[in-house]
């Protein structure tokens, strides 16, 4: 394959990663919440955690869309339900944590940090990102284009594209954790939990929104 061809590919799914990501959805309000939170190496593995999956189904659809297709179609429902579950869950218990902590007396209290496990955070943000059918559906469509550049090696072509959709993506991501950094050098402990009680709502009112839309 050509490196002309290659250069096209992933930057196809550089574009493609990039303009996955930079719709503002629960996810995004997620990452903020959790790096001003927990700080910024938990913000990094979160929007890493994001970008990989965006970079997977990327490669999974380019190499078996079809199947992945048929897939979809076929449990498309109970992964839109099971994703707005989760954020239902995830949405509540950044809403009742920072409640408490507006509702507690001491500044200290609400200035708490609790970071956890940077683990546990990846794995937070890989499962409510990969119960995402839209994701996966907005990869099928662009595979076939992109397909038809990788003449002669089809490995090398999806591969291309996949790292292009993963550094897209991961360029926004950390760009958010980014900018919840920022917010958390220009907050107090207060108004940390105002804005984390704010993202728990907002993204409640997203999960509600999807799983309304998936059964409509």
């Amino acid at each position: 394959m050509s490196v002309n061809a290659l250069t096209q590919l992933f930057s196809i799914g550089f574009a493609a990663g990039l303009a996955l990501a930079i719709p503002v959805g629960p996810m995004a309000i997620m990452l903020i919440n959790t790096t001003i939170a927990k700080g910024w190496s938990h913000g990094v593995v979160g929007a890493l955690a994001m970008a990989t999956v965006d970079g997977l189904y990327a490669a999974s659809v380019f190499f078996i869309g079809g199947l992945i297709a048929n897939w979809l179609n076929a449990w498309s429902l109970y992964l839109s339900l099971g994703g707005a579950a989760l954020l239902l869950y995830l949405g509540l218990t950044t809403l009742i944590k920072n409640l408490n902590l507006l509702r507690s007396d001491s500044e200290a209290e609400a200035k708490k940090i609790e970071p956890g496990s940077r683990r546990k955070t990846y794995l937070t943000f890989f499962g409510a990102t990969v119960v995402n059918p839209p994701t996966a559906l907005y990869f099928l469509a662009l595979a076939p284009s992109a397909a038809t550049l990788a003449t002669g090696s089809l490995a090398t072509g999806g591969l291309a594209f996949a790292v292009g959709v993963f550094i897209g993506s991961i360029v926004w991501q950390e760009s958010l954790a980014l900018a919840g950094v920022g917010l958390r050098a220009i907050t107090h402990g207060k108004l940390r939990a105002w804005i984390g009680a704010l993202g728990g709502a907002l993204i409640v009112a997203l999960a509600v929104t999807m799983a309304v839309k998936a059964l409509s």
